[in-house]
């Protein structure tokens, strides 16, 4: 299965200039929440906040023209659970008495010349305990390197209930803030293996759910979270972590140490020659100084004696 939402695309244009700082955003199912939203110093016409469900179309929550501070939400998202906070360069989500049809992914735009511009996106995760359900990850054991592959594991392990729907699973990675732009995806190869067992109690049903990545990038780094969503309730695993192995080069780092060696010697060699310098200069200013001046008697001695040896030439 390889597949990204069309969303994971649109959502990146302008995301430079509309910053949402968080890409997941963790609380307690109930909690109230606020998903912030920083707006370009652009100008711009409207500003919008849209929700994303998992592979559902996107929906428009609120829109507030600028400059007028006035928001309008639609239909939906006026029951007064939903709120903005806007002024200069600030336009913040806030959400109470968080539901678990609020989880999705919530994206904030603006609307300049017609043209809808969204940044990078907030995925809302609400947890709540679970007694039918669970959620298990399997930690990464082994060393990762960069251009490896990895496989994923999500283990549900799920109690027999009555709903038209089955469940589906879906992956997301929490980032860093360099590389947050995919916060929904099950790109990669995903598979799905599930089994029933009966006994005395009640049937129980065990789906194991894979993600292998292939060919790791920087970008791959994070923690991913499996979500599954079954009879009308997402529920959200303990996250895998998946970090890099340092990478050391050693020519790079003969390098930078025979660079090291080489500057301190210089540096120690201009310290030597400035010493050697300033002590001569010292020792000349010492010399001239402790010369004797001839005295004002000693001076007109010798003025005398010139006269006297220019006096007896001139007689001869």
């Amino acid at each position: 299965m390889s597949k990204v939402f069309f969303l994971t695309f649109v959502c990146c244009i302008g995301a430079q200039n509309i910053r949402q700082p968080t890409s997941l955003q963790t609380t307690t199912l109930g909690d109230n929440v606020t998903i912030e939203c920083y707006l370009p110093k652009t100008d711009f016409n409207i500003m919008v906040w849209y929700k994303q469900v998992f592979e559902t179309t996107l929906q428009p929550i609120s829109r507030c023209y600028n400059y007028l501070n006035i928001a309008k939400f639609f239909d939906g998202y006026n029951d007064g659970r939903f709120t903005v906070k806007v002024c200069k360069g600030i336009f913040h989500l806030n959400i109470f008495l968080t539901k678990n049809e609020d989880i999705a992914t919530y994206f904030c735009g603006v609307i300049t010349f017609g043209e809808l511009k969204f940044g990078p996106g907030t995925f809302l995760m609400l947890q709540e305990e679970h007694t039918s359900t669970t959620v298990l990850q399997e930690q990464i054991v082994d060393e990762v390197n960069l251009g490896d592959n990895v496989t994923l594991m999500c283990r549900v392990n799920k109690v027999h209930e009555d709903c038209s729907r089955g469940h589906n699973a879906y992956w997301i990675r929490k980032g860093s803030e360099e590389y947050n732009s995919s916060i929904i995806y099950t790109d990669g190869d995903m598979e799905e293996h599930c089994e029933e067992s009966s006994g005395d109690g009640p049937t129980t049903q065990s789906c194991i759910y894979s993600l292998t990545k292939r060919n790791l990038h920087i970008a791959d780094a994070g923690t991913y979270y499996c979500a599954v969503s079954t009879c009308n309730k997402i529920m959200f695993g303990n996250g895998t972590t998946l970090e890099f192995k340092p990478q050391h080069d050693s020519n790079l780092t003969t390098a930078l140490l025979i660079t090291l060696v080489t500057s301190n010697i210089i540096s120690l060699i201009i310290m030597i020659s400035l010493v050697a310098l300033q002590e001569a200069l010292t020792y000349t200013s010492v010399s001239f100084t402790n010369k004797p001046r001839p005295s004002k008697g000693s001076e007109q001695q010798s003025i005398s004696k010139h006269n006297e040896v220019y006096s007896k030439t001139k007689s001869y």
